[in-house]
C-alpha cells in the first residue's frame, strides 16, 4: 500500500506539473504578441540582468513575466497562480474547497501619473476577504456598495471606494461592458495610491508609516472547467489582460476635481495623525520598560556589591524617585 501511495503520488506529480507547464506555455505564446508592442521590455524588470528573458518560473505552480518600458507606469508583472495539480493532497482538498487557475497583474505606477484615490471592485466573497487583510482598503474605504444600480454591473459584484468621482470616471461604459461579458473571469479591480500589502499584525505593527506605492492591481480567473482547452480558456481571459493596458491610460488621464483632491489630502492626513498617535503610547511604554530594566540592572549590581554606604544611599535614592512618583502633579497658577 506504501509502495501504491508513491507511485501515485509521483504519476499524479509529474502529470500535474507538466499540465500546469503547458498552461503557462500556452498563455505566454499566446500574449507575447501584444506585450511586445506595449512594452519595449517583455520578461525583464529592466533592472536587474537576465539572461534568458521571458516567462520565469518561481515554482511547479506559479509563473512570473516582467514587462517595463511603457509611459505611465515603471512595470508590471504577471503571475500565474495555478492550482498545485503536481501535490495530491493539494488536489483532494480542492474536492471539497474548489479554487481556480488565475492571473494576476500588478501595475507599478509612476507617482506623477496617477492621483490620489483608493477603489476596488471585487465578488463579494473576494471583497470581504480584502477588507480583512489589505491595509489601505481597510482604512481607506471599508464599506462595500452594490454596483449594480449605479454601474449596471452582475449582483455578485460590490464596490469599494474613497472617492465617488474616481470610481465614476474610471469605471466607464467600455469597463463594464467588458465585465458583463465575461463575469466569471473578473475577480478583482483594486487601484490605490496607498499601497502597503497586508494588514501588519499587533505583534509585527510597524514604528514608522509604512512605505506606500502607487498600485494597479488585477486578479483574473482562468475559465478551465466545465471541459473546456487550455487555448479556449486563454482566449476568453484575453479582454481581461487588454484591458489592464485601457486602465493604465485612463488612470494617467485622470486628475481629482479641486474639491475632492482637498477631501483625498485630508483623509491621509487623517490617517497619519491616528497612526502618529497610536504608535506614541507604544513607543512611551517601550521607553518605561528600557528604564525599568535599566534600574534592575542596577538594583542587581549594587546588591552584589558589599559595600552597605552604597546600599543605603541606592535605597535612599530608590525611596525619593517613588516618593516624587506618588506626588500629584501641580498646575501651574497664572498670576
Amino acid at each position: 500500500m506504501i509502495l501504491a501511495g508513491l507511485v501515485l503520488y509521483f504519476f499524479n506529480f509529474f502529470l500535474g506539473r507538466s499540465k500546469n507547464q503547458r498552461i503557462a506555455e500556452t498563455w505566454y505564446s499566446a500574449f507575447k504578441g501584444p506585450l511586445l508592442e506595449k512594452f519595449a521590455l517583455v520578461g525583464d524588470d529592466g533592472k536587474l540582468e537576465n539572461s534568458q528573458p521571458g516567462l520565469m518560473k518561481e515554482s511547479e505552480n506559479v509563473y512570473l513575466l516582467w514587462c517595463s518600458g511603457r509611459t505611465g507606469c515603471e512595470a508590471v508583472l504577471f503571475e500565474l497562480r495555478l492550482l498545485k495539480r503536481q501535490d495530491l493532497v493539494a488536489m483532494v482538498m480542492n474536492l471539497f474547497r474548489p479554487q481556480q487557475d488565475q492571473v494576476h497583474v500588478k501595475v507599478f505606477m509612476n507617482d506623477s501619473d496617477m492621483d490620489s484615490f483608493v477603489m476596488c471592485l471585487a465578488a463579494k466573497k473576494t471583497a470581504t476577504r480584502l477588507i480583512r487583510e489589505m491595509a489601505d482598503i481597510s482604512v481607506y474605504c471599508p464599506e462595500k456598495k452594490s454596483a449594480v444600480e449605479k454601474f449596471g454591473l452582475p449582483t455578485n459584484f460590490v464596490l469599494m471606494s474613497e472617492i465617488g468621482e474616481a470610481s465614476t470616471t474610471l469605471l466607464d461604459a467600455r469597463v463594464c461592458s467588458l465585465i458583463n461579458n465575461i463575469p466569471e473571469v473578473i475577480e478583482s479591480i483594486h487601484f490605490s495610491d496607498q499601497y502597503s500589502g497586508p494588514k501588519q499584525t499587533e505583534d509585527t505593527a510597524p514604528s514608522k508609516m509604512p512605505e506606500v506605492k502607487k498600485m494597479l492591481i488585477f486578479n483574473f480567473n482562468l475559465p478551465l472547467k466545465n471541459g473546456k482547452s487550455i487555448v479556449e480558456a486563454v482566449e476568453i481571459i484575453r479582454p481581461a489582460i487588454m484591458l489592464t493596458f485601457y486602465c493604465i491610460d485612463r488612470v494617467k488621464r485622470f486628475r481629482l476635481s479641486k474639491e475632492f483632491k482637498s477631501k483625498a489630502e485630508k483623509n491621509r492626513q487623517k490617517v497619519e495623525e491616528a497612526f502618529l498617535k497610536s504608535t506614541h503610547a507604544a513607543r512611551a511604554e517601550a521607553a518605561a520598560a528600557r528604564r525599568e530594566e535599566k534600574r534592575r540592572l542596577e538594583k542587581e549590581k549594587i546588591l552584589q556589591d558589599d559595600d552597605p554606604e552604597k546600599q543605603r544611599k541606592w535605597e535612599e535614592k530608590e525611596n525619593k524617585r517613588l516618593a516624587k512618583k506618588r506626588m500629584p502633579k501641580m498646575k501651574a497658577i497664572k498670576v
